[in-house]
């Protein structure tokens, strides 16, 4: 089981980032994650215009620290 974590950054107050509660993908292969990654950036940006993406991480779910 895969889960993508997306970690953005804010334009307006420079160096702050963070990385987004986790989203899983089931038994996705390692290049579906990759192409969800796209996805679901896109989505998040569209919601929220004054943030970029720094990193996509496809990671084992259970290797995802949880908060």
């Amino acid at each position: 089981m895969l889960e993508l974590v997306l970690t953005v950054c804010s334009v307006l107050q420079g160096a702050a980032c963070r990385d987004l509660d986790t989203i899983p993908l089931g038994n996705a292969s390692m290049i579906t994650c990759v192409f969800a990654s796209q996805v679901e950036g896109a989505k998040w940006i569209a919601d929220h215009p004054n943030f970029y993406i720094q990193r996509a991480t496809c990671q084992p779910a259970d290797r995802v620290a949880k908060n």
